[in-house]
């Protein structure tokens, strides 16, 4: 069986803590609905789960929840310095 760590690596999936995400959502009569929210975590695969998820700070309720790949939007990274460029 493959490590953890090898696994979190085969899995491609571009996002890290500081990103601003839309979280969907379906509330009980299966209507969707979209939260925003915040990443505050790195990448985790819990064995229970068996997939990949993120750990979200939600604006509007003010909660932390995890949240896998399907529910999430990325809406805008936080800014890299290092790859920044002058556009003049």
């Amino acid at each position: 069986m493959a490590r953890k760590d090898d696994i979190l690596e085969s899995i491609i999936w571009d996002i890290e803590p500081g990103v601003l995400v839309k979280i969907k959502n379906q509330n009980v009569s299966g209507v969707t609905y979209y939260q925003y929210g915040i990443v505050i975590g790195k990448k985790q695969i819990d064995q229970l789960d068996m997939f990949p998820f993120v750990e979200v700070y939600t604006f509007e309720t003010q909660t932390v929840s995890k949240q896998q790949p399907y529910a999430l939007e990325i809406i805008s990274r936080h800014s890299n310095e290092k790859n920044k460029k002058n556009l003049d």
